[in-house]
């Protein structure tokens, strides 16, 4: 008995069990005398083709009208376990992956994960901090100048407005041409550096000192001379911030990792032959 209790504990055991218990039941209640068995036309079908019709139409179905959609229900199923019978679904690509992503559905709906307790959400947040924390960020002054605008003189145009900074370095203000972003960037995220002013110039002002303007700093806009005005390092996010984003992506990677012990039993029962070889 205790046997039995062990067995009965395993996810994979209790899917197995049930599998079993309904192919042994669809057996006994649809066997004919011609082996075939009969297709059922169950009072919950009628009642689902009739919701199916009240729904395209509007109303309810006339007696013939319903009649029709059992006909053809019924067509459907005579030519699907034809096809079965054939063997039609055997090398069909589609019809596997369809199957199989039953059989993962099927895996899934026998075993009931626990629900995560704090400890095991605050582990996971302690193991993934990157995903939900406060990615550092840069705030900096900009003087902008166009490379539409100044053409061959950019260069040139770039070194007087960076002698000019030199000499007075709150000077910034008005000079230039005018950039999307103005010319104070408040908290910007490495993220948003990349896509407001490329990789390149992202990269570039990771590298400067607070405080002191830079060289000019090529974009696909122009160039840029930039002043560091604060640092945000990253910041850890506290558990009851991110609880739901947590707990959604634990039970995900707990749902993935059960999947892939229950497959791998289910696999261990095959013997798999390559050409060439055996593995």
């Amino acid at each position: 008995m205790s046997f039995i209790k062990r067995w009965l504990a395993e996810p994979l055991s209790r899917f197995l069990l049930i599998a079993l218990l309904l192919l042994a039941a669809d057996h006994l209640f649809n066997r004919a005398t011609d082996g075939r068995a009969p297709i059922v036309v169950s009072a919950s079908r009628k009642q689902a083709l009739t919701e199916a019709f009240t729904a395209e139409y509007g109303r309810a179905p006339r007696a013939d009208e319903l009649q029709t959609r059992l006909d053809r229900w019924i067509d459907e199923q005579v030519l699907y376990r034809e096809a079965l019978a054939l063997g039609l679904d055997r090398h069909d690509s589609i019809v596997q992956r369809q199957l199989t992503q039953k059989m993962r559905f099927l895996l899934e709906d026998v075993t009931l994960l626990p629900e995560p307790t704090t400890a095991e959400l605050q582990s996971w947040l302690d193991r993934h901090p990157e995903r939900y924390g406060h990615a550092a960020t840069l705030s900096f002054d900009q003087v902008f100048l166009s490379r539409g605008r100044h053409g061959a003189r950019l260069g040139a145009q770039a070194t007087r407005v960076r002698q000019r900074l030199q000499r007075d370095p709150s000077a910034y203000v008005g000079l230039g041409d005018a950039f999307p972003t103005g010319q104070r960037i408040k908290n910007a995220d490495a993220a948003q550096l990349r896509r407001d002013f490329g990789s390149d110039f992202a990269a570039a002002v990771e590298t400067l000192t607070p405080g002191v303007w830079s060289v000019p700093i090529t974009s696909s806009f122009g160039l840029h001379l930039v002043r560091v005005t604060a640092r945000e390092g990253f910041r850890p996010a506290a558990l009851e911030e991110v609880n739901p984003r947590v707990r959604t992506d634990y039970q995900i990677a707990q749902r993935e990792d059960h999947n892939r012990r229950a497959i791998a039993e289910l696999r261990a029962r095959y013997r798999v032959l390559v050409e060439g070889g055996t593995r």
